[in-house]
């Protein structure tokens, strides 16, 4: 199962691996590494790795993550029904990279990202890079998706994007 952190609480130097959650609600089947009471737990230093979320598009979000600020992560090989990599997260100078949305958002998904590198991700329908997303000087590699290979319904500030491919 997947660790849960509650409010104002820091996490440091740790490998998260071959988490899943299990539950039978949304949230329930989020945060397959870890899934963060709120974004006043941090995350710094860690690496989030081989973790799922959700059996489907319809099951949990989150794969790597779920909330939580997370501050110099990698974040790799996660998958989820959404958001492979992390959802509902504030991620900071963070490494996002092979991660996976059976649905959508494969790297990140209803995040904030700033400073990081998202590189092959991907989404069977939209957003292989990142999906309702505000990413401040990040960079988008070699995504892929149906839609939106890089980003998809996102705010984009000083990014830049290369490779990525929407079929």
């Amino acid at each position: 199962s997947s660790d849960v952190c509650s409010s104002d609480l820091v996490l440091s130097g740790f490998t998260l691996s071959n988490g899943a959650p299990n539950g039978s609600l949304y949230e329930d089947e989020s945060g397959g590494g870890v899934w963060c009471e709120s974004n006043n737990v941090v995350v710094t230093n860690c690496t989030i790795t081989g973790n799922h979320a959700g059996p489907d598009y319809n099951g949990g979000s989150g794969g790597g993550a779920y909330g939580g600020t997370l501050n110099g992560c990698t974040i790799t090989g996660n998958s989820g029904g959404v958001g492979g990599g992390a959802s509902y997260s504030m991620l900071n100078n963070c490494t996002i990279e092979g991660n996976g949305g059976v649905g959508e958002g494969g790297g990140a998904e209803y995040c904030t990202l700033n400073n990081c590198t998202l590189t092959g991700n991907w989404a069977y329908e939209q957003a292989g890079g990142a999906e309702y997303c505000t990413l401040n000087n990040c960079t988008l590699t070699d995504n892929e998706s149906d839609w939106g290979g890089g980003a998809y319904y996102c705010t984009l500030n000083d990014c830049t994007l290369t490779g990525n491919v929407g079929y």
